[in-house]
């Protein structure tokens, strides 16, 4: 330290130190506020990541099973509409065949009735 013969000077010089020695600690301290913040904005940023990331997995899921569950209802859907259309053909194929077994009878009746 200074030794001056005027207090007054000797006074200053104090007063500067102090004062810097409070600027060091404010300094400090404001240095381990920032750091304490910037922990805690770290953790609450984390947080809200997880919780959005759960949410979307919880929105692809659900959407996922929504389009697992359309597919299932087309292919029962496409199934349906095949299998009325194969018994139509097959109702068809009845018709065809009672009316292709009643001309072969016709036509064999016709014959034996000619041929007798």
């Amino acid at each position: 330290m200074l030794h001056s013969e005027d207090p007054d000077i000797n006074d200053v010089v104090k007063q500067v130190i102090e004062l810097d020695k409070k600027a060091a600690r404010i300094k400090k301290h404001v240095v381990e506020r920032a750091d304490t913040i910037l922990e805690k904005t770290k953790e609450e940023i984390k947080t809200k990541e997880e919780i959005e990331i759960d949410g979307a997995q919880k929105v692809a899921k659900v959407n996922y099973q929504n389009e697992i569950q359309k597919a299932k209802d087309e292919r029962l859907s496409i199934v349906s509409q095949m299998e009325k259309k194969v018994e139509k053909i097959r109702c068809r194929y009845d018709e065809k065949k009672v009316e292709k077994a009643t001309e072969v009878l016709d036509k064999l009746f016709e014959t034996r009735i000619d041929g007798i």
